[in-house]
């Protein structure tokens, strides 16, 4: 009988042993590079962040003693400006500015500011001018709301 199929002897077949799964690690060599670069993208974007916020502190304190104030007066406002401005500027171009040089340096402009710019002088040296006082308020306090990338680039 020939064509006969010969049994096995099942004792000496082995179990099939399943492969172990495949690892999660080691990743592919695209993977590692792709991983590094976004950790040192996100690295960076942490620093410029935390930089800039910590460049920003000075101006922020001002706009918070700016709206601190109940009843401002031209001279707590000009000390408030003028201490965050000597932050970012040397004392030699802020101490000699007054009167409109101070104004424009502040960022007034004779589109929206002439009549603050035309009595610079009654309004920072003369007491009692309320309608002034709050017109050049706001205008402190744009200038301290902006980055001081900008405050500095126009001196």
């Amino acid at each position: 009988m020939s064509g006969l199929i010969q049994q096995a002897d099942i004792s000496q077949l082995k179990d099939i042993v399943e492969p172990p799964s495949a690892s999660v690690l080691p990743l592919a060599t695209p993977i590692w590079i792709i991983l590094i670069v976004l950790i040192v993208g996100l690295s960076i974007a942490v620093i410029y962040g935390w930089r800039s916020h910590l460049r920003r502190k000075p101006l922020r304190y001002a706009q918070q003693a700016l709206n601190q104030l109940e009843q401002p007066t031209v001279k707590e406002i000009t000390f408030i400006a003028k201490r965050a401005a000597l932050v970012y500027f040397p004392r030699q171009e802020i101490a000699p500015l007054s009167g409109r040089t101070w104004l424009e340096f502040l960022g007034a402009n004779e589109q929206q500011h002439a009549e603050l710019l035309a009595n610079a002088d009654r309004l920072l040296f003369q007491p009692g001018h309320s309608d002034w006082v709050e017109q050049y308020r706001q205008l402190v306090a744009d200038w301290a709301g902006q980055s001081p990338r900008r405050l500095t680039r126009h001196v």
